[in-house]
């Protein structure tokens, strides 16, 4: 199940096929352009899964990691990011350095 405060996430470990709805406000995307999630385990460090949507309808996506995605997030915190693409081509940074937490299921 995801939680979600403001751009952090939580997710229980080992959380995989259920789709969070992540729309994007104040701007309109377009169909030719594309937003990819970056998470890595911290700040600056190494990136543990790359999520690239295209085809956005009403500057809306649906985050949704697979089993073999879900395991790459044991218990702990990490970082995510949300870059926003045109062709491409960097646009621009949607969310910086948010948190995304795997809790413990037990």
């Amino acid at each position: 199940m995801w939680y979600v405060n403001g751009n952090n996430l939580q997710m229980a470990e080992g959380d995989f096929g259920i789709r969070l709805p992540v729309t994007i406000n104040g701007t309109e995307i377009g169909v030719e352009d594309s937003l990819k999630f970056t998470f890595k385990a911290k700040k600056n460090g190494t990136v543990l899964l790359e999520k690239i949507y295209g085809n956005v309808v009403d500057n809306t996506v649906e985050l949704e990691f697979t089993e073999e995605q879900s395991n790459r997030f044991g218990v702990g915190t990490y970082v995510y990011s949300l870059d926003w693409y045109r062709d491409g081509s960097f646009l621009c940074n949607i969310i910086e350095n948010a948190i995304l937490k795997a809790g413990d299921k037990a």
